[in-house]
This record gives structure tokens, C-alpha cells and sequence, in this order.
């Protein structure tokens, strides 16, 4: 945790420097309608993405603008970390604000944390990473209609594994708080009896992915699990970029060889290990056990004890899901 906290420390140091440069060259801002967007949960993958997207000539990252302990204008607009809104609303203070997010008038030294001056002076996109905003994703996708965002999955049990380790243990009770919760009060129901730390930390897992993958058919985002940018990141990549109709930058695949930023010291990457299944020896059997079953009661069935999810499955959850309801 001590580790956790003095990263923090030093990215805001970093993004000091980074911020008054930025403020210097871009005072105008750019177009909200060429910046990337990306979405996912902490240990998702999202923050590597980012970096690597960044590594693209003339991208510059925006770091979690929607922290509202290190972002001024947040803490007001955003009461809860994970916000959601009914896709359906009119909410024009929160478009006010994602609208200046993506044109980047909303910054500081922590989203600018992962900025280094070569990139800074000559951005013309940005490369904008979100964690904290998985259930105003249907919403977001309503109201903006710049390049298409990603949203990153990861295997739940790697995340959590993750979790555990860190020391990270969510609240049932705020989780279920939740105003998502209102729109399933079913689930809601059968979460109540949950209880150990992998089941209450599925359950913020499974709430974040549930309500983006819920939305109605066709997704208006592009669902991105980590596994297969581990495995085959290059082509993943392309097929991406070829969506939003822009030029591969082919330096970025050799950023995709580069651990994250956010890497752990005992991550199988550095330690030349395989990268999908270090949770297998993190977390006992009947760990495994309870954070599946939690995955069963939202219905998000595409993941199981192997290290890859079913991508079949994976695939047609969302009109599945949609035909039930």
C-alpha cells in the first residue's frame, strides 16, 4: 500500500512539469472528435493500452480525468467514483465536462502524468484512459460521436487476484449502493448475501462490466478483452484502427513488447513468465469458485477457470442479454 501511495506521489510530481509545458503549447485544446477514448476497470490493462496507443507520433495520454481527488472540477460534477447515468438522461453539466476532457481543457499534474515533453509539444490527439467511467459508457456513447471508444475486459480472477494483493477491499455496501443497482434490483437481491473479499470484489468487477455490456445492440464502442492484446496485440491494433478509418503508426507495436507504467514487481512480465495465468497460483480453488459464481448471478458466464475467455460467448452476451429483458 506504502508502494501504491508513493507512486501517486511521484506521478503528480512528474505531471508538474508536463502541465505548465502543456498549458504553454496548448492553450487552445484540440478536436474532441479525433481523441481516443479508452475504458476499463483498475488492473484491466487499460493504462498499457494507453501507452501504447501514446507511442503513436503526435498522441499525447490524458491520465484518469475523472479522478476527483486530483482533478478540481470533478469532485463536483462526479459525487461517486463509479457514476452511472441512465443513457437516456439529459445530463448537460457531465457532456459540459466530457466535452472539455476530450478537447483537453480539463487537465493538471495528474493527467498529465504520463506526458513527456517530446510528446507534448507536438500532440495534435489525445489518448484519453478511464476507470472510473465503465457505467456512463452507454450514456458517453449517446452523446458523443468522435472515434469510436474501446472498452478493455480482463479474466475477473486476474483482476482480483491483483486486488487481494494490494490490499484493495471494496465496500459491499457502497457498491450496492449503487444507482445501477436500481435498474436490476434481481441481482441486486441475490448480492446481498455475498461476504468474503474475492466475492464482494467480484461483484465491483461484475457491476462495471455489466452495465456496458448490457447496452442495447449494436455496441457503439469496441470491446477489447486484454488477452487478446496479449496474444496477437498487432493484429488486435490494426483491426482498430482500420474501425476508426486512421493510419497505423507502426512504432506503436514495438510499445506493446513494454510493461505498463502501473506493472507490478512481481508480475509474470518481468519475471518472463506467462502473462495470463499468474491468478491460477494467486488464488486458491475455492477462491476461483466463489468470484465464478458471483459472475454467474449477473450472467457474464464467458469467463471460467481457463485464461482466456469464451469468446463465442463473449460475443453474443449482448443480444442474449437484450433478448431476455
Amino acid at each position: 500500500m506504502i508502494q501504491f501511495y508513493l507512486r501517486k506521489i511521484r506521478l503528480i510530481s512528474k505531471g508538474s512539469l508536463a502541465y505548465l509545458i502543456y498549458r504553454l503549447f496548448h492553450r487552445k485544446g484540440f478536436d474532441k472528435n479525433t481523441t481516443i477514448t479508452i475504458f476499463g476497470s483498475m488492473r484491466s490493462g487499460s493504462t498499457w493500452l494507453a501507452e501504447v496507443l501514446s507511442a503513436s507520433h503526435g498522441n499525447l495520454q490524458v491520465f484518469e480525468p475523472l479522478h476527483p481527488d486530483y482533478v478540481p472540477r470533478i469532485k463536483d460534477t462526479f459525487p461517486h467514483r463509479q457514476l452511472f447515468i441512465n443513457p437516456e438522461k439529459e445530463w448537460p453539466e457531465g457532456k459540459e465536462i466530457f466535452d472539455d476532457i476530450l478537447s483537453g481543457k480539463i487537465n493538471s499534474p495528474w493527467t498529465l502524468s504520463q506526458a513527456t515533453i517530446k510528446n507534448i509539444i507536438p500532440a495534435n490527439r489525445l489518448v484519453v484512459k478511464f476507470i472510473r467511467g465503465n457505467l456512463l459508457l452507454d450514456w458517453f456513447t449517446r452523446t458523443n460521436h468522435g472515434l469510436e471508444p474501446i472498452l478493455v475486459i480482463r479474466h475477473p480472477c486476474a483482476v482480483i487476484a491483483s486486488h487481494i494483493h494490494k490490499g484493495w477491499q471494496p465496500s459491499k455496501k457502497a457498491i450496492l449502493k449503487n444507482s445501477y443497482f436500481d435498474t436490476c434490483p434481481e441481482i441486486k437481491k441475490k448480492c446481498e448475501q455475498l461476504s468474503s473479499i474475492e466475492e464482494v470484489a467480484a461483484l465491483s468487477w461484475c457491476m462495471k462490466y455489466h452495465a456496458p455490456l448490457s447496452s442495447p445492440p449494436p455496441y457503439k464502442f469496441i470491446l477489447l478483452t486484454y488477452e487478446q492484446l496479449v496474444l496477437n496485440g498487432e493484429f488486435e491494433l490494426r483491426k482498430i484502427f482500420s474501425r476508426w478509418s486512421i493510419p497505423v503508426d507502426e512504432t506503436i507495436f514495438l510499445r506493446l513488447k513494454v510493461p505498463s507504467d502501473t506493472t507490478e514487481a512481481n508480475s509474470n512480465i518481468l519475471k518472463n513468465e506467462n502473462l495470463l495465468s499468474g491468478w491460477q497460483k494467486k488464488l486458491s480453488n475455492e477462491q476461483v469458485e466463489n468470484i465464478l459464481n458471483v459472475l454467474k448471478i449477473f450472467n457474464l458466464n464467458f469467463y471460467s477457470k481457463q485464461v482466456e475467455p469464451d469468446y463465442l460467448k463473449l460475443n453474443t452476451f449482448q443480444q442474449d442479454n437484450y433478448d431476455e429483458k
